[in-house]
């Protein structure tokens, strides 16, 4: 006797609701780096930060940034913030807490960039898998919808069978020079497209502008601007660029055109001195900087200066440089101007020209000099000086040697240059091979009806100038392989 013996399946152990639906540690990391992925490649999110970023260009460009070297020195700092006070009032203090003086070297703005950055290569690296599939592995069978609501199709009844149509379908797109796909599942379906690597070229947008933004990057993190780098004839000041290299400035001379006054020509004649070598020495034009270990010193601007001479009341120079006059009077009298904080002292002084013979205060060859002692803000002392003639002017004796020019030179290192012209340049080769060579993508369906077959052909290029006159040209000459069949 054999005796069957049936074992019921076991039931699965119970689960409760919470245990089965609660996340673990890993699933709440996939599901954060599957969210920030899909922030990072969100165009929303690009648009947003370049909207941000251009809005902050507009108000660095609108607002005076503070200069080159000025923000890192709070005594200066102070005292360029007390110069812009006059024209923005109380609001200074708040613009500057905001950063709006300082607007291309501030964190905000730094961080808003390499968050572009990072997100156009999210958006870079996201779209090459599937521009590389389509240039390799196009679909080539898509439904009969999309033959009926393709920005660009037709439909053409064709007296010959789906093979017949097929072959001379192809011979057209072929002798356009476009690759041809089909597949046959009763249906015929054809892909064709010409240039299908052009396809990458539209990226070259992508990673043209993640190089100029990283060049930017690059340039304001490690590379040196100075906008302002005034020298009096005969003064030597350092550069500021790197330690112990100063620029002297032998002469300024400015030519102009006796037929209507016009400005002919700048010229600076300088040295670069190294440790107080000579290293470098050039006559600087407007369109002929000199060029430096990196640094590069454009002709900016010019102006009026004195040579003075100041002495303590032991009758040590304390003084004895050229000063330029890059200022103008608050009196309404448009007076050349310059401040002058005293080596070694808290003591300031400012020095007026004269306007020319008119001027009923300050005559030709003499200047103005006020003395702030301890750096007040009231004057101590204030005379007019005859040029040659030593004057006590609080605890100090000034003369007023001679009237000089100085010159404004433009200082710029940028190590992220080779970066923004090497993004430029992509930008142009893209955008060129983008309208030069067009990706063009044809699809096409041939099915059987009876003796005869039905051919539609489709393209998802708008119906504009350049895209419907080649496909328009393309349908023209497949009706005439078909011998012109009638159309549906």
């Amino acid at each position: 006797m054999v005796h069957e013996v049936r074992t019921p399946p076991l039931r699965p152990a119970a689960v409760t609701a919470g245990a089965a639906t609660k996340p673990g540690l890993m699933d709440r990391v996939d599901a954060a780096l599957e969210g920030l992925w899909h922030l990072l490649t969100s165009m929303r999110v690009a648009m947003v930060l370049m909207i941000v970023l251009a809005a902050l260009c507009v108000i660095g460009s609108l607002v005076i940034q503070v200069p080159t070297g000025v923000g890192d020195d709070p005594t200066a700092k102070a005292q360029w913030l007390d110069a812009v006070r006059q024209r923005f009032g109380a609001w200074t203090g708040a613009m500057d807490a905001l950063g709006l003086f300082d607007v291309f070297n501030s964190a905000a703005f730094r961080v808003l960039v390499a968050a572009l950055v990072i997100s156009l290569i999210a958006c870079t690296v996201h779209r090459i898998p599937g521009v590389w599939r389509t240039a390799t592995k196009p679909r080539v069978d898509v439904g009969p919808g999309f033959f009926e609501h393709a920005p660009q199709h037709e439909s053409i009844v064709v007296h010959a069978t789906t093979a017949a149509t097929l072959e001379k379908v192809e011979v057209v797109l072929r002798r356009r020079h476009y690759r041809t796909v089909t597949q046959d599942d009763g249906t015929v379906h054809l892909y064709a497209d010409r240039f299908r690597f052009m396809a990458f070229a539209s990226l070259a947008g992508h990673v043209s502008l993640i190089l100029i933004l990283l060049g930017a990057i690059v340039g304001t993190t490690f590379g040196f601007k100075n906008q302002y780098f005034a020298v009096p004839e005969g003064s030597t000041v350092l550069t500021g660029t790197e330690d112990g290299l100063a620029l002297k400035l032998l002469s300024f001379t400015d030519t102009y055109y006796p037929s209507n006054g016009q400005p002919q020509d700048y010229l600076s004649q300088v040295v670069l001195l190294k440790n107080g070598q000579q290293v470098a020495a050039q006559t600087i034009r407007v369109n002929e900087p000199l060029t430096y270990d990196g640094a590069t010193y454009y002709q900016r601007a010019f102006g009026p200066a004195v040579q003075l001479t100041i002495k303590d009341q032991r009758g040590n120079t304390v003084y004895n440089e050229g000063m330029p006059l890059d200022g103008s009077s608050t009196d309404g009298s448009n007076r050349s101007a310059g401040a002058l904080l005293i080596p070694g002292t808290n003591d300031t002084i400012n020095v007026f020209a004269t306007t020319g013979t008119s001027d009923t205060t300050i005559q030709p060859g003499q200047v103005q000099i006020v003395l702030y002692a301890g750096g007040g803000s009231t004057a101590t002392d204030s005379k007019v000086v005859d040029q040659g003639k030593a004057t006590a002017i609080g605890n100090y004796t000034m003369t007023f040697d001679r009237e000089l020019k100085y010159t404004v030179l433009s200082i710029s290192r940028d190590p992220g240059q080779i970066l923004v012209w090497l993004g430029a340049l992509l930008l142009f080769v893209g955008f060129t091979l983008v309208f030069l060579l067009p990706q063009r993508r044809v699809w096409a369906r041939i099915s059987a009806r009876g003796a005869m077959s039905v051919l539609s052909v489709a393209s998802l290029g708008r119906r504009d100038a350049a895209l419907g006159t080649d496909f328009d040209d393309l349908v023209t000459d497949i009706r005439s392989a078909l011998q012109a069949p009638n159309q549906v």
